[in-house]
């Protein structure tokens, strides 16, 4: 795999939060990891306590510490994400977590928890519904990224007099356009 390949451990997954904004990468990496696609649901399965469950803004790799949900139709994303991020799914998972210094629960645990399952049609509006949600948390998890990327840039010229902040005002057009 590319050493750039971006890679999501437990440590980039904030809890009860699904907008995963932290990622590292690949290189170095020597255990199995889990792929997984742009819109999966990852679900922390070590101390499912933590609550850590994210959907993926993009494709790559995880920690084996992750279990990747992928809904079987595109209308199904927001039950899954929402599923499996809800306090009684981590709830369950975290009693019949197995370990007394590091539990963990299993796909078999996450896959018996009993669900009402909505109609297509249900599911298909709800989907309609948190879908925009969806790509609004990729949008400012990019436009984060862009503004610590020109303060990054920036701060360091700005702190050693090397840039002034008219200078400064109009570099930051030129990068945001």
């Amino acid at each position: 795999m590319p050493p750039d390949t971006p890679y999501i451990g437990l440590e980039h997954m904030p809890r009860k939060c699904i907008a995963l904004d932290s990622a590292g990468t690949a290189a170095g990496l020597e255990s199995g990891k889990f792929w997984f696609e742009r819109n999966d649901v990852l679900f922390g399965k070590l101390r499912p306590y933590f609550h850590k469950v994210g959907l993926a803004p993009f494709r790559g790799v995880c920690s084996t510490d992750i279990l990747v949900l992928r809904p079987t139709e595109p209308k199904w994303l927001g039950f899954v994400a929402m599923h499996a991020s809800s306090d009684e799914l981590i709830s369950y998972t975290t009693q019949l977590s197995n370990g007394a210094r590091m539990p963990r629960t299993s796909w078999h645990d996450v896959a018996a928890f009993r669900v009402a399952i909505p109609s297509d049609d249900i599911a298909n509006a709800f989907n309609d519904l948190v879908s925009p949600l969806f790509q609004r948390i990729y949008a400012n998890i990019a436009t984060a990224k862009l503004l610590a990327e020109v303060r990054d840039t920036l701060l360091p010229r700005l702190i050693n007099g090397k840039l002034r902040l008219p200078e400064c005002k109009e570099e930051l057009r030129e990068m945001i356009a």
